[in-house]
């Protein structure tokens, strides 16, 4: 009793453990959190937000209504996550890249590359928040419009400085940065996992265009690095495509 008492356990050589019953509780928590938010965004796809119930949503999990009530407070609350989870992606990674040592060119050639792949890979959540945003609680709403901007403006002055810099030939970056922005959300309405093209030679493909939209003086040498890790040929990933269905247009 002690033992317990002190936070530690033994194992059968006598030597002191942590014990780490909070990491793990954490741990289950997340992953019950993360099955309810999959299978909302899976429902909130296919029959969309209004028409979607927390009974649907717990008949899908094969769970009581109560389990859900746990971990959320209602249905509008797992619609907040599903919404912030693409642009908050989008942030980090842009963030990363601006702290790198990178050149300008680079730092925007990558930002848009891996912008792009998690849009991809975040198509559910961005479509959903682009149909559903007038669901939003207008205080969530406006902190993911306000993420939006501060990603734009980001962007903004890394091609004023790119500008400045003789890098880049932009006639406005203000408009430059909001074009570069529609591009890239734009990505999640008519990607389709037909197994041409991959998640990541897609995202490369944008990148280049955007490099040759801003005039990039370096952007032939950016396209020599890439065609020498050319990514491998793309298998279609089944499970995404039977969550992606319907809605989205052919390329």
């Amino acid at each position: 009793m002690q033992v317990a008492r002190l936070g530690i356990s033994l194992n059968q050589r006598g030597v002191v453990l942590p014990v780490r019953r909070s990491e793990l509780k954490a741990e289950v928590v997340a992953l019950k959190r993360k099955r309810i938010v999959d299978t909302a965004r899976r429902l909130f796809y296919e029959k969309g937000y209004e028409r979607t119930t927390l009974d649907d949503i717990a008949e899908r999990l094969q769970v009581t209504k109560p389990f859900i009530y746990s971990y959320y407070k209602n249905k509008n609350e797992l619609l907040h996550e599903i919404a912030q989870q693409c642009i908050s992606e989008c942030l980090q990674a842009q963030n990363h890249i601006l702290k790198s040592k990178l050149s300008i060119p680079e730092k925007l050639a990558r930002i848009i590359e891996q912008v792009t792949q998690i849009i991809i890979d975040n198509q559910a959540n961005t479509i959903i928040y682009l149909r559903e945003e007038m669901n939003l609680d207008w205080r969530v709403a406006q902190k993911i419009r306000e993420q939006r901007n501060d990603f734009d403006h980001k962007n903004m002055k890394l091609l004023r400085d790119g500008a400045r810099s003789g890098s880049f030939n932009v006639v406005d970056e203000r408009v430059t940065a909001r074009c570069i922005g529609g591009i890239l959300v734009w990505c999640a309405l008519w990607y389709r996992d037909l197994g041409v093209l991959s998640p990541a030679a897609i995202a490369q493909l944008v990148s280049e265009t955007v490099m040759r939209m801003v005039g990039s003086s370096a952007r032939k040498a950016l396209s020599r690095q890439r065609s020498s890790k050319a990514p491998a040929p793309h298998k279609p990933n089944r499970a995404r495509k039977a969550k992606a269905t319907g809605a989205l247009a052919e390329l």
